[in-house]
């Protein structure tokens, strides 16, 4: 018994050096940014393309939207090695990150059903993932038409999903869960966004934290509506607030309730930055604007 365990222990430490070792390969050796919190890396990607958005994992590499040489976005793999392959999902998908569990992937679409003022809203698609390819597609039936839903993300567990929506009147960050028969119902409120601020590509980190990135600012307001009520008296009806570049937020869960947003300042700068995707606690993905005056994906590897 004991021996099996010393080998049981040796195999464990040597598919963590495997994961290293194959994490640190799929990297550059250029470093391009380093403070007191972190490094920035070049990537493969960032090295041979642009126009790189909205990371995934899938199998050792990333799943992204490019529009690299093309007029359009599409879907792609890569190794992060290698030359990236054209992944195969149809025209249903428009935009964002593109999550999988297992052989489950969910993404962003066009609702085909109508809202109740005739619109076609966004919504939340499942799929299958068969080699680099879609099937099976079907629109989340918790997906009310009358209202979009975008971004997608799903916890490590698979139990919990976060989507972008406008239920509310105003854009926030909802919580799915899956239920007993697999099926999605809807959890709480996680964060509900001043006016028409932008949330865009959340990230689950853990049960208790979720990134996201955002255009919201200190709400400094460059425009204010009054219509006179009734009685006469002036009311205000609309409120425009001045809007920043994107920035990559945190939410932390204390006991029951979310707290409010605040800035990850590490991993901000003064354009757009458009969320980040960790491969543990120490490392992973950021996806900027900042260099080559083009959207990329480069790796992070934080110092603390």
């Amino acid at each position: 018994m004991k021996n099996k365990k010393v080998k049981n222990s040796i195999l464990f430490v040597l598919v963590i050096l495997v994961l290293i070792f194959f994490e640190i390969k799929a990297q550059s050796n250029n470093l391009i940014f380093e403070n007191n919190d972190l490094q920035l890396f070049e990537t493969y990607l960032s090295l041979n393309s642009e126009g790189n958005i909205f990371p995934s994992f899938l199998n050792n590499g990333l799943l992204y939207t490019s529009n690299y040489k093309s007029k359009n976005y599409q879907l792609f793999y890569s190794d992060l090695k290698s030359e990236p392959i054209k992944f195969k999902i149809g025209s249903k998908y428009q935009l964002g990150a593109v999550p999988i569990f297992n052989n489950e992937i969910y993404f962003t679409g066009i609702s085909k059903k109508l809202s109740s003022q005739g619109f076609n809203n966004f919504t939340i698609y499942k799929g299958v993932v068969e080699g680099l390819k879609v099937s099976k597609i079907k629109r989340l039936s918790i997906c009310n038409p009358n209202f979009s839903y975008t971004y997608p993300t799903i916890s490590k567990d698979g139990n919990k999903m976060v989507v972008v929506s406008n239920e509310k009147g105003s854009i926030h960050l909802l919580e799915l869960k899956r239920n007993s028969n697999n099926q999605w119902e809807k959890g709480e409120v996680i964060f509900i966004s001043q006016l028409d601020y932008e949330i865009i590509n959340p990230l689950i980190f853990d049960e208790n934290t979720i990134y996201f990135a955002s255009n919201m600012t200190d709400g400094k307001i460059t425009r204010v509506v009054y219509n006179t009520n009734e009685k006469g008296e002036p009311e205000v009806i609309d409120v425009e607030r001045e809007k920043g570049d994107f920035n990559i937020f945190k939410t932390v869960k204390t006991g029951i309730s979310w707290g409010l947003p605040q800035k990850v300042e590490m991993f901000n700068s003064e354009f757009d930055d458009l969320g980040v995707l960790f491969i543990n606690d120490k490392s992973g993905y950021i996806n900027t604007f900042r260099y080559s005056d083009n959207d990329n994906i480069y790796y992070f590897r934080l110092k603390q």
